[in-house]
């Protein structure tokens, strides 16, 4: 109850312009999830930005518009939430950091996707924004296992769930099975898992 309670003050905080300050000992890990999700959410809204351009199918043009869409308001939170919560400003990851990060493509893969001939192309993306979305998942769950701000840990849900709900939709799931792997998504990362786990 008490947590319910603090997070509704901060929302209220936060309605005024007002953000509590951040609630944890460890900068370190909070900081480098806001920074790499962030810069997992750039190449995200790239890519979506592609397809509300390029995708053949008018359901997969209307759901990368909303990824482009949710993607960017979340990372528009987590820029606001540094700002607020460290004094210090937001480093640009690194080589490294990139090539570590899961889920995140490389310059052959952004290449192929612009270069790929029309009927190529909603295969494609489906493919590769799947494995983007995978390792948005996983940078979430990873978060979700410590004891981060609540309010980034919220943040870190919610990407979860909408990631794996949008990799259902890709592939074409809805109606009942889409609302029983969304029920499944709440509580655990699904899409990550091997069969039979």
């Amino acid at each position: 109850m008490g947590g319910i309670l603090m997070l509704g003050a901060a929302a209220q905080f936060a309605a005024y312009g007002h953000e509590l300050p951040w609630a944890r000992q460890d900068r370190s890990v909070d900081q480098g999830f806001i920074r790499h999700m962030s810069t997992h959410h750039e190449q995200g809204i790239l890519l979506a930005s592609m397809a509300a351009e390029r995708a053949g199918d008018p359901h997969l043009r209307a759901l990368s518009k909303l990824m482009a869409a949710s993607q960017g308001g979340e990372t528009r939170i987590l820029a606001h939430w540094w700002t607020s919560w460290f004094d210090e400003p937001m480093q640009t990851c690194s080589a490294q950091e990139r090539a570590a990060m899961p889920g995140l493509l490389d310059a052959a893969d952004l290449a192929k996707l612009q270069s790929i001939e029309a009927s190529s192309f909603d295969g494609l993306f489906v493919d590769l924004m799947t494995r983007h979305h995978k390792g948005a998942v996983a940078m979430a769950d990873a978060l979700l296992r410590g004891q981060s701000d609540p309010r980034l840990m919220i943040m870190a849900h919610a990407i979860r769930h909408a990631q794996q709900g949008e990799i259902a939709l890709m592939h074409g799931i809805h109606g009942v099975p889409a609302v029983s792997l969304a029920i499944q998504h709440m509580f655990a990362d699904r899409v990550n898992r091997s069969p039979g786990d």
